[in-house]
């Protein structure tokens, strides 16, 4: 058993903006052994990964994740949603920054491990970029490619922030970004069966507001700016070579594109210096591999690997 679902709030150290915090922890009386915090993915929120919580704190961990600002709670009003409050990556990664100070203050002296998804996989990279020192492994989940693209994504933001402000939803940078992904599942119903294969969670996805919204061009711009910096060899401090690194995602993931480009993000993560750098793409799943029908192997696999490099 766990104690679940405990909410805070956090004020921003950036701007004040109050970020909603999900908490779960140990049976009461059972020791905490770790803190695992987790950075969500790009149009959803904190409540998806609930199941995934339990069972590390069913492993001894405190579990904590916030809503990144312009997501679920962490927004000023409900048509923020993809809006970051101009603060860009600077103030993404000090959210999630803070957080983890914020955990270490609950529960002082215990190591951390950051897990991150999809977007929240490149800010967890663009963390470790910066302080890695703080922490004891680093799992990336469904690591969006390097991609070619980024710079004209920049460009054409830029420009539709200059003529319409940093609020306007373009649905021509949307489709530029997504439509690859839906239409290598184009015989499906869904414009999201890309996310995952079990229809159920595709239509729960769909049903859910505080999902599939569609940015603002100062959040495409915040998801630019996190790509470049994730794959820039620049700016590596790299103070702990010896950090574990796992990668882990679905072979039919769009983000990850091929075996080759995974490979490659992983071989971004040695150039920057890391020896201890791990993959595994496992075969027939999609981009949310922790909500696939197999996905209590995916957590047990996640359990083994921290224990091993524990």
């Amino acid at each position: 058993m766990t104690t679940t679902g405990e909410v805070v709030t956090v004020p921003s150290a950036y701007d004040g903006l109050n970020l909603e915090v999900l908490i779960t922890l140990p049976s009461e009386g059972e020791t905490v052994k770790g803190i695992f915090q987790i950075s969500h993915g790009m149009c959803e929120h904190k409540e998806r990964y609930l199941d995934f919580m339990e069972f590390m704190s069913q492993r001894g961990f405190a579990c904590v994740i916030h809503d990144h600002r312009g997501h679920g709670h962490s927004v000023r009003e409900e048509k923020d949603l993809g809006y970051m409050y101009g603060g860009g990556e600077e103030a993404m990664l000090a959210d999630l920054h803070q957080i983890t100070a914020f955990a270490r203050e609950r529960w002082p002296g215990l190591p951390v491990i950051l897990f991150g998804h999809s977007m929240g996989s490149l800010a967890a990279r663009c963390y470790a970029k910066r302080w890695d020192d703080e922490l004891k492994m680093l799992i990336v989940c469904g690591s969006p490619s390097k991609n070619p693209g980024t710079a004209f994504g920049r460009i054409l933001a830029k420009m539709e922030k200059a003529s319409h402000g940093d609020r306007h939803i373009s649905k021509r940078i949307e489709g530029l970004s997504f439509g690859p992904y839906v239409r290598r599942f184009a015989a499906e119903k869904s414009t999201f069966s890309w996310i995952c294969s079990s229809a159920a969670v595709v239509e729960a996805y769909e049903q859910d507001p505080g999902c599939g919204f569609t940015f603002t061009v100062d959040g495409y711009l915040t998801l630019f700016d996190l790509m470049d910096d994730t794959y820039r060899l620049k700016g590596w401090q790299c103070k702990c070579p010896e950090l574990p690194v796992l990668f882990i995602g679905g072979a039919e993931d769009p983000c990850i594109v091929n075996p080759r480009k995974f490979k490659q993000a992983l071989e971004t993560m040695r150039m920057a210096g890391y020896r201890n750098v791990r993959g595994k793409l496992y075969p027939g799943l999609r981009h949310e591999i922790l909500n696939e029908e197999c996905r209590y192997d995916i957590y047990a696999d996640v359990e083994k690997y921290i224990t091993k490099n524990w």
